[in-house]
């Protein structure tokens, strides 16, 4: 799949790739002046529902989004009051991410403990609204866990 480069330096990245960014860069200072105080951050495959900036900061903890891992961003493109980021997550199954699977409410066709290692690629995409200081209010975070899935049967 083909990456569509960076054609913006940081400072001018829409608000969730700069969410994104920081917390690639763990500073989750930065990471959380990207999300209001009243956040809502919804996982569409199960409809689970973070609600305020605490919760919101400790799913992006949990879910790695701090990672060293190159993004392969596919689309990022905001207005003033809504935006959308799709990227492609590759990357292996490790102990944390079976844990954070658990966490979500991912049913994996096999014990999590026994797909440590193994590779995985999965499009993630973003659908979020903006209050009137250029926060996140309201996100939606779909992933296709049917193609995620297949790749462990």
């Amino acid at each position: 799949m083909k990456t569509l480069p960076s054609l913006q330096s940081p400072s001018s990245f829409p608000v969730f790739h700069v969410l994104f960014e920081a917390g690639r860069n763990n500073d989750f200072e930065a990471m959380a002046d990207t999300i209001a105080d009243d956040c809502e951050w919804v996982l569409m495959p199960n409809m689970q529902s973070f609600k305020g900036k605490k919760a919101v900061v400790e799913l992006c903890k949990s879910g790695k989004l701090a990672s060293d891992k190159e993004p392969e961003i596919l689309f990022d493109v905001a207005t003033p009051t809504w935006g959308v980021f799709e990227y492609m997550n590759r990357g292996t199954i490790t102990k944390e991410l079976g844990a954070f699977a658990e966490l979500s409410g991912w049913q994996f066709p096999a014990d999590p403990n026994s797909l440590i290692g193994r590779q995985y690629a999965v499009p993630v995409c973003f659908v979020y609204h903006l209050n009137e200081a250029g926060k996140i209010f309201l996100l939606h975070e779909y992933l296709d866990l049917g193609s995620l899935m297949k790749q462990f049967n």
